[in-house]
């Protein structure tokens, strides 16, 4: 459905990834993990077309079949072709209310029936936000913030979504309840690409994995294996054993 293919990419002066590739297939979570500064942002980022690549090649099979460059598209057409990206931090709307933080993520939707059915899902999905819909968006907690941030996201019907870092700063609870959101979206037939601090709860509820270090992918399996390798568990899962 989706494949990274030999990914070079500079922000400024630095090399960030350096030859990276990975693919997704339809209906999977595939986690990306490793150190920080290993390039995982700037892979999510460059796959939604907001960094451009120096060299690589990124090809998206539409649901015709069609395949597609992604590099050269515009982030709102690779929006439009079904890639949404919910960002590192949430990043609300915080001067707008929970109705309006969800409005803008249908901005490039024309099919209003289509986006009033899918509102009433998302406030079905997430009922706290439906009971604070005409809160500012800036006064929620940090969960109900990532909760509207995929909310958001899903008003663009995604068939590819990409979350970066969903746990960040997020009490223990919080982070149960949006991974146990993240896999009732990959149940109705969401593809997700999970980057993520918490590579133990990340690798628990993937299909497969990849490990990104140095900008290059240095391990990849089931998220079974990955989380039973022993350099993983060193490295990522801060397990000796």
């Amino acid at each position: 459905m989706l494949e990274v293919s030999d990914l070079h990419v500079a922000r400024g002066a630095t090399h960030v990834l350096k030859g990276a590739s990975l693919e997704l297939r339809a209906g999977e979570i595939v986690a990306l993990i490793g150190g920080n500064g290993a390039g995982k942002t700037t892979t999510l980022l460059t796959i939604s077309g907001l960094l451009r690549p120096r060299a690589g090649r990124i090809t998206f099979r539409a649901e015709d079949g069609a395949a597609h460059d992604l590099a050269k598209l515009g982030a709102e057409q690779i929006v439009r072709a079904g890639i949404v990206h919910c960002p590192e931090g949430r990043q609300v709307f915080a001067s707008l209310s929970v109705a309006e933080n969800l409005k803008a993520g249908a901005y490039t939707r024309k099919d209003r029936d289509g986006v009033r059915a899918d509102l009433s899902w998302v406030y079905e999905l997430f009922p706290i936000l439906a009971e604070r819909r005409q809160q500012m968006a800036g006064k929620l907690s940090g969960g109900e913030q990532m909760m509207l941030s995929i909310a958001r996201a899903l008003l663009a019907r995604p068939r590819v979504l990409l979350l970066d870092e969903p746990s960040l700063g997020l009490a223990p609870q919080a982070v149960e309840t949006i991974f146990e959101i993240i896999e009732q979206l990959n149940g109705r037939g969401v593809t997700i690409l999970l980057v993520e601090q918490n590579a133990q709860m990340a690798l628990e509820i993937a299909n497969r994995g990849y490990v990104l270090q140095n900008g290059a992918i240095a391990n990849t399996g089931t998220g079974r294996d990955l989380a039973a390798d022993p350099n993983v568990k060193k490295a990522y899962l801060g397990m000796t054993q």
